[in-house]
């Protein structure tokens, strides 16, 4: 299946780290993107997000809208996490099965896997184990937005495909020292400590965790990719 220009692409979230990339790739490839900003269409509000799947009909969405942030932000504000997050995915699988999408990617997080996750995770390791304490609540929400995929492809038929990136950084990333995710927050203080001719440079943690990062466009590269699987092929990857 190729997305071609008679597909109506949507991607959710088109201007955050993971949705501008997303962008980039399909333009680059020809293709006509659906977009709103929050001001147009407030995804956590169902109302709006069903007048807007009726009036657009898009057949593909790249379900990449989150409220996402790093370990201070996920202390700061767990109750908005798993609200807003849930809100979203819920308002926008429902609309795509209601309205005929014909393949969705829902993106989910490599933090869904336990604290304790063996190494290299696999995806059997989901529910085995707690989870990281610190953002738990946006855990839960993507795991539930992954069983909701899976529920919906069961009894309706829909074909909503769930991919976990992990750690990303790239263009258009948030770069406040205390609500971003690791790389940004790390570049900035590199950054500003060469200006200030700093010899050394404070970090958070012990050091020990090891992390995987992964560039945006390398990321929107594969999420096309597997959207232009064949139906076969596709179908395989289903839940």
């Amino acid at each position: 299946m190729s997305s071609g220009n008679e597909q109506r692409i949507y991607v959710a979230g088109h201007r955050g780290l993971v949705g501008s990339a997303l962008v980039r790739r399909l333009q680059a490839q020809g293709d006509a993107v659906l977009a709103r900003t929050h001001a147009e269409l407030d995804l956590t509000q169902a109302d709006q997000v069903e007048a807007f799947f009726a009036a657009e009909k898009p057949t593909q969405v790249y379900l990449a809208a989150a409220k996402v942030g790093g370990i201070v932000a996920n202390n700061s504000y767990p109750g908005e996490f798993i609200r807003d997050n849930l809100a979203i995915q819920t308002n926008v699988i429902h609309a795509a099965w209601r309205h005929g999408v014909q393949r969705l990617l829902f993106l989910g997080s490599s933090c869904i896997y336990p604290r304790e996750c063996p190494q290299p995770m696999r995806e059997e390791h989901l529910l085995t184990g707690p989870l990281e304490p610190t953002n738990r609540p946006y855990a839960l929400a993507k795991i539930a937005g992954i069983e909701m995929c899976s529920a919906y492809n069961r009894q309706y038929g829909t074909r909503f495909l769930a991919a976990m990136p992990t750690n990303l950084y790239g263009p258009g990333d948030n770069y406040h020292l205390q609500n971003s995710h690791v790389l940004p927050a790390l570049i900035r203080k590199f950054h500003e400590a060469k200006q200030r001719g700093d010899a050394t440079v404070p970090a958070w943690g012990t050091g020990t965790p090891l992390r995987e990062f992964l560039y945006s466009d390398d990321m929107a590269d594969a999420c096309v990719y597997l959207m232009n699987l064949s139906d076969e092929r596709f179908d395989s990857l289903l839940s």
